[in-house]
């Protein structure tokens, strides 16, 4: 199996080495990445300038290395540019992470982990999300996270996953524990977040905001992947990029008519 493992939060990311370390069993493992931090850069692609890419050797925690292509551009321009480009034949599989928190709910609008896993499912490629809910940012154990990610991805590699599927998995905080409470199926939360910001004034009447950070919805409904992921459940969430609404089709042609 050919895979292409990518990721939002840079080449140089402790969860992307670990994820390279759970999945590199498992076929011939190309790693396309973007050359520092996109997070939360959505789906975002670079139009308006050139792309820049080099080869980058990266060291493993568990020793050896692994050389990849660092990209001067946003997530979905990495799967872009090795789909089409960067990787020698055919991929297989997409993998995008592990990303250093959770992207659960509406997280997955903003989440340039999600949208890397996206834009190959576009392309016709099936893809998995990956990302690790962060509680105690001293003591996170991306390894042992990376390897509930891999026993979840091989589960996934055994069900109905096809070409433009699209898996968004989340694993649990593991700060004081060593394995999630199980895995839950759920849908994705539909709650709106509340953002917090740090104010502080500049002394010529304008103010600078800070996002912090956290992930809190207003409401955590029990069906949903937030609350199976705060719950201590290492989740899974089928999705697609289809925007119609198609229960509104029949009310809007009704009345604007048959054209």
């Amino acid at each position: 199996m050919r895979i292409l493992l990518t990721n939002d939060d840079g080449i140089d990311a402790p969860g992307l080495a670990a994820m390279y370390e759970a999945i590199a069993a498992m076929g011939d493992v190309q790693v396309v990445a973007p050359a520092k931090v996109q997070s939360a850069t959505s789906h975002a692609i670079t139009f308006h300038r050139p792309i820049h890419v080099k080869e980058k050797t990266v060291d493993l925690p568990g020793g050896g290395s692994f050389t990849g292509m660092a990209v001067d551009g946003r997530p979905a321009d990495c799967v872009k540019l090795a789909l089409d480009h960067l990787t020698p034949g055919p991929v297989d599989l997409v993998i995008s992470g592990m990303n250093a928190g959770a992207n659960v709910g509406i997280n997955v609008i903003y989440s340039g982990t999600v949208a890397a896993a996206r834009e190959a499912a576009f392309i016709g490629v099936p893809a998995i999300a990956v990302s690790l809910h962060l509680g105690d940012r001293t003591a996170i154990r991306w390894s042992l996270a990376a390897a509930h990610a891999r026993r979840a991805i091989d589960r996934v590699l055994l069900g109905p996953f096809q070409r433009h599927a699209l898996i968004n998995i989340n694993v649990p905080i593991l700060d004081h524990r060593d394995e999630p409470r199980g895995m839950k199926v759920a849908r994705i939360s539909t709650s709106s977040m509340v953002t917090e910001y740090e104010i502080e004034p500049q002394g010529d009447d304008t103010h600078t905001y800070q996002v912090c950070n956290g992930m809190t919805f207003r409401e955590v409904a029990d069906d949903t992947d937030a609350r199976a992921l705060l719950d201590g459940y290492l989740t899974l969430t089928p999705l697609h990029f289809d925007l119609t609404d198609t229960e509104q089709l029949a009310a809007w042609r009704g009345f604007v008519g048959p054209g």
